[in-house]
């Protein structure tokens, strides 16, 4: 690992160091679980057969251990000293197989085209800056030998119009950022990446989102 998070101010909020937010994000709803992880299953589903993937970032591993479950090799990796901890706990109660190591999803310590897959689930949506979410698709591309499977936000979507409003009206803050699949299509094109699958959730009923880009 050659970066830190502070190289990347946008990241800082989401690694999880303390211990309590860690275990706080194992509280999320059962049903939102399973609905987040059908949604991984039938990204996953519509690829050709392989067997490394790379979750990055983990976090407290519930979908490495989901990976793991259908049988792919996988390796979790966060930059959060309380999140490797409990994903590392997580992964041994589950009794599956998954490597969770130390890395900055910047600058990640693998050669290029290390993993068939690469999932990035629930991140590219705390950078409010466009390049830096180039710069985070490029890295992710970068390991990835065949496909990358990344989450992102609808812009159009009611939750992501109620929070602009809400800014406008009290200032409050955004802290879930939006892309179009056109910036998300063009950031992977330039890495020499096409759209290959795209979640059947509506983009205006849900603002979270799930494209498959493969390698051409």
């Amino acid at each position: 690992m050659h970066a830190s998070s502070h190289d990347h101010p946008s990241y800082a909020p989401r690694v999880k160091h303390s211990l309590e937010k860690a275990e706080a994000y194992l509280e999320r709803r059962p049903e939102k679980h399973r609905k987040e992880m059908r949604l991984i299953e039938a990204a996953f589903d519509s690829l050709a057969p392989i067997h490394t993937v790379l979750d990055a970032p983990c976090g407290v591993g519930r979908a490495s251990i989901w990976l793991a479950q259908q049988g792919y090799d996988v390796t979790g990796v966060d930059l959060g000293e309380a999140a490797l901890r409990v994903a590392a706990e997580q992964v041994k109660a589950a009794g599956v197989h998954v490597r969770i190591e130390a890395q900055n999803v910047f600058d990640m310590a693998y050669a290029d085209r290390t993993f068939d897959a690469v999932l990035c689930f629930r991140l590219l949506h705390h950078f409010a800056d466009p390049a830096q979410r180039r710069e985070m698709i490029k890295e992710m591309c970068r390991v990835a030998d065949r496909y990358v499977v990344m989450s992102y936000h609808s812009p159009w979507s009611i939750a992501t119009v109620r929070r602009r409003i809400r800014n406008r009206i009290s200032g409050k803050p955004i802290r879930q950022h939006p892309a179009s699949r056109d910036e998300m299509v063009s950031a992977f094109a330039a890495e020499g990446f096409t759209l290959h699958h795209h979640s059947e959730w509506s983009p205006f009923l849900h603002s979270l989102q799930l494209a498959v880009f493969e390698r051409r």
